[in-house]
């Protein structure tokens, strides 16, 4: 199914993650972040992150990669 989000790419720094989902914006790719920073059903878990998390749909990916690795390599 095309039409399905998937995790692209993990962060774990916020400004980037939010710079590069705004950047795929601009190029009109939809994506959204997530954070997992929500409390863990261990406790001993708690204060754990397991990153931000960059979800797109499975049908753009293609343009992603083409569009991020220009960004990367403007850097």
């Amino acid at each position: 199914m095309k039409d399905q989000t998937v995790i692209y790419k993990s962060y774990d720094n916020m400004y980037k993650a939010m710079y590069e989902r705004d950047f795929l914006r601009e190029n009109g790719v939809e994506s959204f972040l997530s954070e997992d920073s929500t409390l863990p059903l261990d406790p001993t878990l708690m204060g754990k992150t397991w990153g931000i998390k960059l979800y797109v749909f499975e049908k753009d990916i293609p343009t992603i990669d083409r569009l991020l690795a220009e960004l990367n390599n403007e850097k």
